[in-house]
């Protein structure tokens, strides 16, 4: 089988290793994986089978059209991609049971055009007191497309920190973003990655002098066990972004101070550095040898 590994020329380069690993990894199951750049795509001839780590849903789309099977599947390459669509797509088709409970932290959606009323007191005060109760309390402004932590900010004080919001507006601009309440968490995540539908492993990520936990920001991470609810409750997520048409990929908890998981976000191109560096898992010799099952 011909498989093809998606990336825009960039990423490849940061990425040689991992794609290494699928070719020498697809080798065992008769799959030969060729990178092929994002940027020239459309001119390959059709393969059996796609990973797109592109995180541009059309080409997913693309090769979906054609009936060719496509890891990870478009609608899902589209929410990972839009933290607003990805709460409202499971607002939609999480179990009643998740959502009669606090699920994820109060969210408002700015869209770029509008951005500026963030250095507006009164709409912001009346935003903040929206989410948190209080104009006065914290909240986390991020853009709905970053990764990584880099377009994600906590504002302080609230309405009171009008410097702060010139700051992050001037970040920001150009972007649609999400505000939240912020949740005390102790700055802590956990990362679940998700093969073929089913948990493969948990990550607890802990911010140093940090209120981001993103690993590539400096946070410490180390191998978490998912206890029996926490793992049914997470699959209530898995189920709801499609089970088995999941690939790979990462779902973000924020691990609140009472033991309580708020999502935060899906990571459909999760990265596995952190993975390698912490436990004994091979993701990819596990991944690749779901695939060689689901073709």
């Amino acid at each position: 089988m011909k498989g093809y590994i998606i990336y825009n020329e960039e990423e490849a380069k940061k990425n040689s290793s991992f794609i290494e690993k699928f070719q020498n990894e697809g080798t065992k199951y008769d799959i030969s994986f060729q990178y092929v750049p994002y940027e020239e795509y459309r001119r390959y001839e059709e393969p059996d089978l796609v990973i797109n780590r592109t995180r541009d849903y059309r080409v997913s789309m693309y090769y979906e059209n054609n009936g060719i099977a496509v890891f990870n599947p478009a609608y899902l390459i589209h929410i990972g991609n839009n933290k607003y669509e990805a709460t409202g797509y499971l607002s939609e088709h999480l179990s009643y049971e998740v959502k009669d409970n606090k699920w994820i932290a109060n969210t408002w959606f700015i869209g770029k055009t509008e951005l500026n009323s963030f250095i507006d007191d009164e709409y912001m005060g009346r935003l903040i007191s929206n989410l948190t109760g209080s104009a006065d309390n914290d909240v986390v402004i991020k853009s709905v497309d970053g990764h990584g932590g880099s377009e994600v900010f906590l504002l302080e004080n609230g309405v009171n920190n009008l410097g702060k919001r010139r700051e992050i507006l001037e970040k920001l601009s150009g972007h649609d973003c999400v505000v939240q309440e912020r949740i005390d968490s102790d700055s802590s995540d956990i990362r679940v990655y998700i093969i073929g539908g089913k948990i493969y492993a948990a990550i607890l990520r802990q911010g140093e002098n940090d209120f981001r936990s993103n690993y590539s920001l400096g946070g410490s991470v180390k191998e978490y066990k998912l206890d029996d609810y926490q793992e049914s409750y997470v699959m209530k997520f898995v189920e709801a972004l499609g089970g088995s048409k999941i690939g790979m990929a990462g779902i973000d908890f924020i691990l609140a101070k009472d033991g309580s998981l708020v999502f935060n976000e899906i990571e459909e191109m999760a990265g596995s550095r952190m993975l390698y560096e912490c436990t004994d898992y091979d993701i990819v010799k596990d991944y690749v040898q779901w695939i060689s099952k689901f073709i």
